[in-house]
């Protein structure tokens, strides 16, 4: 709270003869106070209205604002004058009371609803001859509202249509770098076993194991010339 209130003090022009809040932080606020309590102060500054907390004030210097006479200028108008409100309107305008500045203008309409001054001031415009407001008039017109902006439904389609590309081709790369992933992290595991196997045979090499003693049983010697037979000789009967 206490650093809003730094820095709306900071972007408040000082209005003369006003009432003046005077910080503890050392910033101050030009207005007039509507009320005033044991734990808070509500001060009408032209635009709108703060609250501050009591706590936060140091002191308050009464004094004689542009609201001041705002009101008393308008206490004394009547409510068909269209000519005073408009008068007062820009009076408050001049002095940055916009919203004292609006309440004036409406009050004008109020009496005369085609008045182009009027309307002008609280951003009217003329359709078909008659007033509406500037978002009436580009909904009338066939435009869209978009982010915030009115458009025309080509540039909607066309804004469209570019995102839907974009996300598209967003997914694809989504898509190509998933795959990508896929296929080193098989590659990764196919390493791994390869390391493995590597690690099991000098393992088995280590332990005096023949490297073919995994693929089953095999000669104890292998011979090294040719292979050579001899003939049986018959038996010979025994001698009684």
């Amino acid at each position: 709270m206490r650093t809003s209130i730094l820095i709306v003090a900071a972007l408040l022009p000082v209005a003369a003869s006003a009432d003046e809040v005077l910080l503890k932080s050392g910033g101050r606020l030009s207005g007039r106070i509507v009320s005033r309590t044991a734990s808070e102060v509500v001060l009408d500054i032209g635009a709108g209205r703060i609250t501050v907390p009591a706590s936060s004030v140091v002191r308050i210097e009464e004094g004689r604002s542009h609201l001041h006479e705002y009101e008393e200028r308008a206490g004394r108008l009547a409510a068909g004058d269209v000519a005073g409100w408009l008068a007062l309107g820009e009076w408050a305008s001049a002095r940055g009371l916009g919203t004292q500045a609006r309440e004036a203008y409406s009050r004008a309409l109020a009496t005369a609803p085609d008045d182009p001054r009027a309307n002008q001031a609280l951003g009217r415009v003329q359709l078909d001859g008659r007033w509406v407001s500037e978002d009436e008039s580009y909904r009338a017109r066939g435009y869209v509202q978009y982010e915030g902006e009115w458009i025309t439904p080509e540039e909607h389609a066309t804004i469209l249509r570019e995102r839907a590309a974009e996300a598209g081709r967003d997914r694809e790369r989504q898509q190509a770098e998933a795959r990508v992933s896929e296929a080193e992290e098989r590659a990764e595991q196919a390493e791994a076993r390869a390391k493995q196997a590597e690690a099991q045979a000098e393992e088995q090499a280590s332990e005096g194991l023949p490297l073919w003693y995994g693929w089953g049983a095999g000669p104890a010697v292998w011979p090294t010339g040719p292979i050579v037979t001899h003939p049986i000789a018959p038996s010979r009967p025994a001698r009684r």
